[in-house]
């Protein structure tokens, strides 16, 4: 078997020479303006150009510092808003080693710049915004190196897009699964650092730590694993303190095993994959979900598995939503490789924006007001096989209270149009309203998705607001949108209230609230200080960041009172940011 090795090369950046060319600009003069420290408030002007000035003498990309495109990294897909004091455009790994070690180097002498790694800016929790500097790979490190037909393996940087892969992937039929979720233009970096189910596909990471070292994260032998604790360095440290972590704290990783029955990518649950029976270890799951608060990911491979680029496609209409959960066992049966719900508040938003739907319009006209749509995918490599089993679907579905037109019978515009029909309650009748993602990606037990959605109507009227629900039902994963006008002061403590009691509507039905994503800065404020859970997270992150450089506030250690004073008046979607020019 190939085994494929990351490159990197040397670095060497000395902050005492940044320190010495301020003092000679009169820095201690300007300390006052120019204090280096993490608390949601901008550098000093001064300093600020410096450290780009420093920084760009010694890139081969470039560090940013004008207003206008700071700004434009303020917003990411949440709800919150925070301004960088600069943005670099990382060429390369040791580009981003360089920054590491200069922010490390500034923690050694008692100050503090936070470096956020950032992808497209799609993410809904607030991990890709925060004071400091903000990192951006996307901008250059875009490129898909190679392709390993025989083993499937392809091996590229983490600011290529799940859109650009894509297509890259399907020149060879195949294609990486678990992508198919994602925004388009979100970055493969970023829904790595954001997702722990996309642990299934990564083979290997290279990941930047927090000192400016380079990791290659793939599972070693537990004699390697003992010659790495031998090491007197910061990848030595590293082992130690995760193996004992590990050995000091086995029935809180027993309580994190990963399975099918409760999906949970809080924290670093990753911890309990690291180390098996046979005590080889694994870093990779430890990155894997970690919002770049471990690591900053320089380069990847990933596994890709064959699929079929021309799937079928079956639309059902339910005019009642018990109807349509009970039509889930029926559409399982039939084998299928995806279904989605979408509720039916989505249609009606778009109907108010002026965008119908044909297929909708049949469909009421037959069943009267609808509860919700299901769209399923069969995704058989044989044609034939797909038509069996569409010819098998319809014909279950057909003695049911519902409507459904498989995919020959619409035109591909229109089950495009009706996949995307989400997008449209970012548009609802009044401009001044809005759609904030509140907890995006809750898991709920497919059992008990019923009486939770009937809570969940309760819980709207309770706010006098609007929950849409979209979800995958065989993955159990839902999504749930308010209505809310971001603009008041009223809604925006109703935007926290409401987070707050569906998480612990979630959990009550035996769910949990990130079931796709970590919880970023806005689930940290859900999270209580003295769970254990958290206190073992709070010691791996001083583990692999003990000056608390890498992406602070996410995971754990914000409070609502601080994410408050950060909502934004207003909520447009995703900020999609990937390069901006310097002016």
């Amino acid at each position: 078997m190939r085994v494929y090795q990351f490159h990197h090369i040397r670095v060497a950046v000395s902050v005492n020479s940044f320190i010495t060319i301020a003092k000679n600009n009169q820095y201690k003069k300007r300390q006052q303006v120019s204090r280096l420290c993490y608390d949601n408030k901008q550098y000093g002007v001064f300093i600020v150009n410096k450290i780009a000035q420093y920084l760009n003498t010694h890139m081969l990309g470039e560090v940013v510092v004008a207003p206008s495109i700071r700004h434009s990294y303020a917003h990411d897909g949440s709800v919150l808003q925070y301004t960088p004091d600069m943005v670099a455009y990382p060429r390369s790994t040791s580009d981003i080693r360089k920054i590491a070690r200069f922010s490390w180097q500034l923690a050694e002498k008692g100050h503090t710049l936070p470096l956020i790694a950032r992808g497209s800016g799609t993410d809904t929790t607030g991990a890709a915004i925060g004071s400091g500097m903000v990192v951006v790979p996307s901008a250059h490190m875009s490129r898909i190196f190679e392709y390993d037909q025989k083993q499937k393996l392809v091996r590229l940087q983490p600011g290529v897009t799940v859109n650009a892969l894509s297509n890259a992937l399907a020149l060879y039929g195949v294609a990486i699964p678990e992508l198919r979720w994602d925004h388009q233009m979100a970055t493969i970096g970023g829904a790595i650092a954001s997702q722990r189910n996309s642990i299934e596909y990564v083979d290997q990471l290279e990941v930047v730590l927090a000192n400016g070292d380079v990791l290659q994260t793939k599972r070693i032998s537990k004699r390697e694993v003992e010659k790495k604790k031998g090491q007197q360095n910061f990848e030595g440290d590293i082992y130690r303190g995760v193996d004992k972590l590990i050995e000091e704290n086995p029935e809180l990783l027993d309580q994190m095993v990963y399975d099918d029955n409760r999906l949970d990518h809080s924290g670093y649950a990753g911890l309990e994959m690291v180390k098996d029976k046979h005590a080889s270890f694994d870093l990779t799951p430890l990155f894997v979900g970690s919002q770049g608060s471990l690591g900053i990911i320089s380069e990847m491979i990933l596994k890709a598995d064959f699929v079929n680029q021309n799937p079928a496609a079956v639309v059902v209409a339910f005019a009642d939503k018990a109807a349509a959960l009970d039509a889930l066992d029926v559409i399982d049966s039939c084998d299928p490789s995806a279904v989605e719900y979408i509720d039916s508040k989505y249609f009606e938003a778009a109907a108010l924006a002026g965008k119908n739907f044909r297929f909708y319009e049949d469909a009421t006209e037959q069943l009267g007001e609808l509860a919700a749509v299901v769209v399923v995918t069969i995704n058989d490599f044989a044609e034939r096989a797909r038509k069996k089993k569409v010819k098998k679907l319809l014909a279950k579905l057909k003695p049911l209270p519902a409507y459904a037109v498989a995919e020959d019978d619409l035109l591909a515009s229109d089950l495009r149009a009706i996949t995307a029909v989400t997008y449209w309650l970012l548009n609802p009748d009044k401009q001044d309203f809005s759609t904030p993602p509140a907890l995006d990606g809750v898991y709920v037990p497919t059992n008990r998705f019923e009486a939770f959605s009937t809570q969940l109507e309760a819980l709207a009227k309770k706010h006098h607001t609007t929950l849409a629900l979209y979800g995958r039902p065989l993955d159990e994963i839902w999504y749930v949108r308010p209505v809310l006008r971001m603009a008041a002061v009223a809604d925006k403590q109703k935007l926290f209230k409401l987070m707050s009691e569906l998480a612990a509507l979630v959990e009550a039905h035996d769910g949990a609230p990130f079931g796709v994503s970590g919880e970023g800065r806005l689930g940290a404020s859900l999270k209580a200080d003295d769970d254990k859970h958290q206190e073992l997270f709070k010691k791996l992150k001083d583990v692999f960041d003990p000056h608390g450089t890498l992406n602070p506030g996410v995971k754990h250690g914000t409070t609502v009172r601080e994410l408050a004073k950060q909502v934004r008046n207003s909520y447009e979607g995703p900020a999609a940011t990937g390069y901006l020019a310097k002016y």
